[in-house]
């Protein structure tokens, strides 16, 4: 019994494999086959153009045909302004623009932090509480940070006449 079963798969495989190459026998005679494309004028039925075409070939020519619409349309996008229409795309303004506003969201933040500390540390000495070791050091640096020397045309100007008046001074 096992042995009949075992049988009948075998010549089932067969039979399957006979039929596969018969299958892939009979699509290489397909592709291989010759046709003839011709062109004619209806009028006088004379032959304009004529190609003998196989399955290899039309596989062949389509192929080619899309491999240059491909690149022919990458060309075309990456060398005219169609590339701007590309989902994704930055131009260089819009970079430089993201980057300063990064730069100023950035410097807006650290703006609000100084003044947020600023106002714990102004609570701290409204409600009367002794201020910690770490807020009087945050205090200070935030003091120096705020500190800013600037010297204008005016003060120099101040300055120069003032040490004028001092050598003055000095030599009488």
């Amino acid at each position: 019994m096992v042995s009949q079963r075992l049988n009948t798969i075998k010549e089932k495989g067969a039979a399957l494999r006979l039929r596969l190459s018969n299958n892939w026998q009979d699509f290489r005679e397909r592709i291989h086959h010759k046709h003839r494309l011709s062109l004619m004028d209806t009028d006088t039925f004379k032959e304009k153009f004529s190609m003998e075409l196989t399955g290899v070939n039309i596989f062949t020519y389509v192929g080619i045909s899309i491999i240059a619409l491909l690149i022919l349309s990458m060309l075309l996008i990456a060398f005219t302004p169609l590339h701007n229409l590309v989902p994704g795309y930055i131009k260089p303004e819009q970079r430089e623009e993201i980057a300063r506003s990064a730069q100023t969201i950035d410097s807006l933040e650290r703006i609000i932090d100084d003044h947020e500390q600023m106002i714990a540390a102004i609570q701290v000495v409204v409600s009367g509480k002794p201020l910690t070791e770490e807020q009087k050091q945050q205090a200070e640096a935030i003091e120096e940070e705020a500190i800013q020397y600037k010297h204008s045309k005016a003060d120099s100007l101040l300055r120069q006449e003032i040490e004028a008046k001092h050598k003055r001074a000095k030599k009488k």
